[in-house]
């Protein structure tokens, strides 16, 4: 669909993004981005025309800044262990900036939403490659602790992303979490130890880790 000199369609993502940072995915009506936006209903109808297309067109917008954001950061003239470092930073600063969002999305995927399950499988891969790429690469130079690259992308992703999910799930529900564990879920919210956390993980994994 063509653009127009307004920008509509941009100004229409611009407060799906907002809104659902807020509220999540489904927290969220098409008459409120049409309200925040200050564009009318029609117009959205004539971009997206449903709701579950502008979901996946705000979801697309937000992976395509994730994706250069990456791009950015990796270098060939970097070692794989920086590069390594890199994704997993702009994957976390991601997870943290959608976190309420992506936990109401993983609601989804957990539940068996097949449209959902079937999106993310299309769309929601490349930083994958790109970080598999990467510790490929450390595997063929012997650089890894584990027997391969698949082992350690599992180690390094899941404590990368599931904190943010479970902070952004205890966002909109709070969870019962008692004692000295409530102040270190709060704490992920701006999340000053994340760096700390994935260089401790980044060596757990790279040969010569300190």
């Amino acid at each position: 669909m063509g653009r127009t000199a307004a920008g509509n369609d941009e100004k229409l993502l611009r407060a799906g993004i907002q809104l659902a940072r807020a509220k999540g995915l489904g927290g969220f009506t098409v008459r409120e981005v049409c309200a925040r936006s200050r564009v009318n209903l029609g117009m959205f109808h004539y971009y997206f025309t449903n709701k579950d297309n502008f979901d996946q067109a705000l979801l697309s917008s937000l992976y395509e800044t994730l994706m250069k954001n990456i791009r950015l950061e990796v270098s060939e003239k970097q070692s794989a262990r920086e590069n390594v470092l890199s994704i997993l930073l702009a994957i976390q600063r991601f997870v943290r900036e959608n976190r309420r969002m992506l936990s109401s999305l993983a609601g989804d995927v957990f539940s068996g939403n097949a449209k959902i399950i079937d999106f993310i499988g299309r769309n929601f891969t490349h930083h994958i490659s790109l970080l598999l790429a990467q510790l490929e690469r450390a595997e063929k130079e012997g650089g890894l602790v584990l027997k391969d690259a698949a082992n350690a992308a599992l180690v390094l992703a899941v404590p990368v992303v599931f904190p943010q999910l479970v902070a952004g799930l205890d966002e909109r529900v709070p969870l019962p979490w008692k004692g000295r564990v409530r102040p270190s879920v709060t704490a992920l919210f701006s999340d000053k130890g994340a760096e700390e956390r994935i260089k401790v993980l980044v060596n757990a994994v790279f040969k010569g880790g300190k």
